[in-house]
């Protein structure tokens, strides 16, 4: 608690007076004491905050006035709590008050008082050396490790990790017998807590090192305890990709670890002791204490920047609330509504779209807590005074806000919702689209929107999203959905444009090749499958053409489009190149690598031929041409620039970009990170896959053209393949693939 109060009088005041730790900073011992007692008997004070008052007091050697505060302290609770708690303030006071013997005395009565049943306590103390002689926190760790411990505990070796067992413990001579191994190990308390520590039985190195064979049976039955236990025997953190490679596939197979990490993130997102962070990779925080739920949030919501991230933590604070069958905290649930009151103010004007996002959140909040009167009329309020409804949802930022946004809609304007939702239409995502269609079609508007449908298909770049929806098939049977075989050049046709077009924004492209992406591959390609089956031969080659041209697809979508067409008519791709990885009409490259290639060109055209051509120029005026070496020489380079920036045009021509999401790591692809392990035993090696103009023998980058990776093309994990990486044929196993660019 934050203690302010005016020198020498009870009256509290809230921001003129210094606080208890303001006084221990300045030395002002005199004013600390008289408000000390009223802080100590405030059944409200915050325990760390007087604690560290002590420790600034004792650290400005200020000791003698220390223990009196904490004698006095301590002295305080000994007429209200019980002995046990008496005794954790005791020893947290010996830590922070400095070495005071009439402390340590007091300390030590009360650990007789605590565990007056335990017979090896009193050889327990003499070892410790708590009555004097060694210092407060290491006589302290002894008592507190040993009195906790009991036969069959395991314990860790803190210098080398390793395990193991307690056998017995002598009450008469205060020793314990550990099992390390086959060995057994007789030592006295202090020696035994100087080299160990105790470690939970399902902690990762107990089970790896004594019980290997639980490791499997624990990944099924209780994954969340398992994760815990590698938490522990680690500082306590760990991020997904690490702890994939420490279970996969020693304990977990590779083609299960998908559907086990989804089942372990659901348990860990329960446990009130992990706290779960991040999207890619997901980082795994333990807490031995445990955490309230709030605790767990309180964090997330702080580091929120954006709607998206507010929306995430708001939604996933309800999610849990409900599945812990927990109440809503109202003093957080109240800092959330501020931030967010706030964000709509300043955004009103600016950004009506993003105002209306966060208005939206309050309302989500004010579903399950109760907020300000006019909470609820955030949201509304900004409906009813917009202008234009079409702009202010095409502009929300987070679309899983827009159902929801459609319904404030509906309310506001009970008159005229459905001449809105048809404006909404053509800029809609999906599930808004279909939202839309099905609320017209039950008031009896089915032919205005059939009007809207066609000028959706009039006008794609202004409606992707809406023919999106167009191909998964409305909901809404009566719309006569435009078939897909007429959709898909549509869409093919787009895609293409937009990538050519030197004017297209970033986040235009960026969201057309999300969307087309998903929208063919829904389904695992069911609908594209259905109109490859319906075509002729002849038009299957055209549409095969036509997208092993375009380059906006991604990797794993284009090749899995060309495969389907393919596999469909392999009568008539007999004699195609079927294997993009050696296809000499394409060169796989990440956008770093097509910069690199840009800069030579340009460097090429800016540089280097300017020097040239007034290389010759300057040649040329030595006169006699034929004689005139320089002239010659000059000539010769300029032959080489041309041919190298000619060279290096049709290269990128050919260039076919790689993003993060288009690498397929269930083998060895272009744009994979490998790691090889000698089979033979050895150190593992890593080498990444990926175009000419990233490579880096020095750092294991190779093109994925070279010989080696040609080899391993194709490989999945536990495949064997022979390679020579240090001057000598050796035979490697593939131990992990990852995605080089994620």
């Amino acid at each position: 608690m934050d203690i302010r109060r005016r020198l020498g009088d009870d009256i509290l005041m809230v921001d003129t007076q210094p606080t208890l730790l303001e006084m221990a900073q300045r030395g002002e011992t005199r004013a600390l004491e008289d408000c000390w007692l009223t802080a100590i008997e405030d059944p409200n004070a915050n325990r760390q905050e007087l604690l560290e008052v002590l420790n600034t007091l004792t650290a400005k050697g200020l000791t003698d006035s220390s223990a009196a505060l904490g004698w006095t302290w301590l002295a305080a609770v000994r007429e209200r709590v019980k002995p046990a708690d008496v005794l954790a303030l005791g020893r947290e006071l010996l830590l922070c008050c400095g070495d005071q013997q009439d402390l340590r005395n007091d300390v030590l009565a009360l650990y007789r008082a605590v565990h007056a049943d335990r017979p090896e306590l009193e050889p327990l103390i003499k070892a410790s050396g708590l009555a004097g002689g060694k210092s407060p926190r290491r006589a302290l760790r002894t008592i507190d490790i040993c009195l906790a411990l009991n036969v069959g505990d395991f314990l860790i070796d803190r210098s080398s990790d390793k395990v193991a067992q307690l056998i017995t413990i002598n009450a008469g001579t205060g020793t314990y017998t550990i099992r390390v191994g086959p060995r057994e190990h007789i030592l006295g308390p202090d020696a035994l807590t100087l080299a160990y520590d105790p470690v939970d039985p399902n902690d990762f190195r107990v089970l790896t090192q004594v019980h290997p064979e639980k490791l499997s049976e624990l990944a099924w039955e209780d994954p969340l305890a398992l994760v815990v236990g590698v938490l522990q025997s680690r500082p306590g953190r760990i991020d997904s990709d690490h702890l994939e490679h420490l279970l996969c596939p020693r304990v977990i197979p590779a083609d299960k670890w998908a559907a086990w990490w989804s089942r372990a993130k659901t348990a860990l997102r329960r446990s009130t002791h992990v706290l779960v962070e991040g999207r890619n990779p997901i980082v795994l925080t333990y807490y031995s204490e445990g955490q309230t739920l709030e605790e767990e949030i309180e964090p997330q919501w702080a580091r929120a920047e954006t709607t998206s991230q507010r929306l995430a933590v708001v939604d996933a604070y309800l999610r849990e609330a409900k599945a812990r069958h927990v109440d809503l905290a109202p003093a957080l649930v109240e800092r959330m509504y501020k931030t967010l009151r706030l964000r709509v103010d300043s955004s009103r004007k600016g950004s009506p779209g993003h105002a209306l996002a966060e208005a939206l959140i309050i309302d989500r909040l004010a579903g399950s807590a109760p907020l300000p009167g006019d909470a609820a009329s955030v949201a509304r309020e900004l409906v009813a005074k917009s202008r234009d409804h079409a702009a202010l949802l095409a502009h929300l930022p987070e679309r899983r806000l827009y159902l929801q946004a459609l319904e404030q809609v509906r309310q506001v304007l009970p008159d005229r919702w459905q001449d809105v939702y048809l404006q909404l239409l053509p800029t809609a995502p999906p599930e808004g689209c279909d939202a839309i269609a099905t609320a017209l079609h039950l008031t009896g508007r089915l032919e205005d929107l059939r009007v809207a449908v066609a000028n959706i298909l009039a006008d794609i770049g202004g409606g992707l999203d809406a023919v999106c929806w167009l191909w998964q098939g409305p909901t809404v049977a009566e719309l006569e959905p435009v078939p897909r075989r007429e959709l898909l050049p549509r869409l093919l046709d787009y895609i293409n444009t937009i990538i050519l077009a030197d004017d297209t924004p970033p986040s235009v492209l960026r969201h057309a090749r999300a969307a087309i992406r998903a929208t063919l591959g829904a389904d695992n390609y069911r609908h594209f499958r259905g109109i490859i089956a319906e075509m002729d031969p002849g038009m299957a080659l055209t549409v095969y053409r036509t997208v092993d041209r375009l380059q906006g697809l991604g990797q794993v979508v284009h090749s899995s489009l060309l495969r389907i067409i393919r596999e469909a008519y392999p009568q008539a791709f007999a004699k195609l190149k079927t294997d993009p990885w050696l296809d000499d009409n394409i060169i796989f490259c990440t956008a770093q690598g097509m910069q690199k290639c840009e800069n030579e060109i340009n460097y090429l055209v800016n540089v280097k031929i300017p020097e040239n051509a007034k290389a010759i120029g300057e040649a040329a005026a030595h006169g006699d041409l034929s004689e005139n070496s320089e002239f010659r020489f000059a000539l010769e380079e300029r032959d080489l620039l041309q041919a190298r920036l000619l060279r290096m045009q049709e290269e990128r021509s050919r260039v076919r970009l790689l993003t993060a999401n288009d690498i397929d790591t269930s083998a060895v692809n272009v744009g994979t990170k490998v790691t090889l392990v000698p089979t033979t035993g050895g150190q593992s090696r890593a080498l990444t896959i990926i175009g000419p103009w990233e490579a880096d023998m020095d750092k294991r980058i190779y093109n994925y053209r070279a010989p080696l990776c040609v080899r391993l093309k194709g490989l999945a994990i536990g495949d064997a393949v022979k390679l020579d990486l240090d001057g000598g044929e050796c035979e490697y196993r593939i131990q992990a693939i990852e995605n080089a660019l994620g």
